[in-house]
C-alpha cells in the first residue's frame, strides 16, 4: 500500500467531524436542559416558601407558646403585649419541636397538626419538600392586644425557611458535576388578626 496515497485519502473525515460536532452539540443541549431544570427547581422552592408563610400566617400557630400566651398577665385588656412576654422570642419550630434555636427544640411546644398544614401547603408546589426541610419562626415585635377574643394575644412576624435543598444534575451527571447546594429560602409575613 502506498503511504502517500493513504495520507491523502479524505474518505471518512466527514464522519469524524460530524461525530465531534454531535458530541459538543449534545453536551450543550443537555447543559441547557439541566440548567433550565435547576432554574425551575429554584423557582418552585421560592414559591413553596411564600405559600408556606402565607399558610402559617392564616392558621393557628405551630408554636403552642404563641397560641396560648395570655397577655392579660402583663397588661390590661386591649393594651399591647410587651415583647418580653413571649419566651423564647423568637420561637423557632421544626419537625422535632419548638424552642429558642434549632439546637434547643422541645417537642411539647410544637403543634404537629399546624406544622403539618404548613408543610402540606409547601408540598403542593414541590412534592420533594420534607418536614425536615421546613423551619417556622415566630418573632413577637409588639403587635397584638391583650385579651384578644378571636385569636392569640400577639400577632408575630412569621418567617418560613426552606433549608437543606439540593439540585442533582441528570443530563450532565456524566461530566461529574456535583449536586448544586441551594441556599435557604425565606419568606416573612405578619400573622393575621384572629389566627386560628
Amino acid at each position: 500500500m502506498d503511504t502517500r496515497r493513504w495520507v491523502r485519502d479524505q474518505r471518512g473525515t466527514t464522519s469524524v467531524e460530524f461525530a465531534a460536532v454531535v458530541v459538543v452539540f449534545l453536551i450543550g443541549v443537555l447543559g441547557v436542559v439541566d440548567f433550565a431544570r435547576a432554574a425551575w427547581t429554584w423557582n418552585l422552592a421560592a414559591q413553596a416558601t411564600q405559600a408556606g408563610v402565607r399558610a402559617a400566617a392564616v392558621i393557628a400557630p405551630a408554636a403552642r407558646n404563641v397560641r396560648t400566651l395570655d397577655g392579660l398577665r402583663f397588661v390590661p385588656a386591649g393594651a399591647p403585649v410587651p415583647v418580653a412576654a413571649l419566651t423564647p422570642n423568637p420561637t423557632v419550630c421544626a419537625a422535632e419541636g419548638c424552642g429558642a434555636t434549632l439546637g434547643t427544640l422541645d417537642p411539647g411546644l410544637l403543634d404537629p397538626a399546624a406544622f403539618a398544614r404548613v408543610v402540606a401547603r409547601m408540598r403542593a408546589f414541590d412534592p420533594n419538600i420534607a418536614p425536615a426541610n421546613v423551619v417556622v419562626e415566630y418573632r413577637h415585635v409588639g403587635l397584638g392586644l391583650a385579651g384578644n377574643p378571636v385569636g392569640p394575644d400577639i400577632d408575630p412576624v412569621i418567617t418560613v425557611r426552606l433549608r437543606d435543598r439540593r439540585f442533582d444534575f441528570l443530563g450532565l451527571a456524566f461530566l461529574g458535576l456535583p449536586a448544586l447546594a441551594m441556599p435557604d429560602f425565606r419568606a416573612s409575613l405578619t400573622a393575621e388578626d384572629g389566627q386560628g
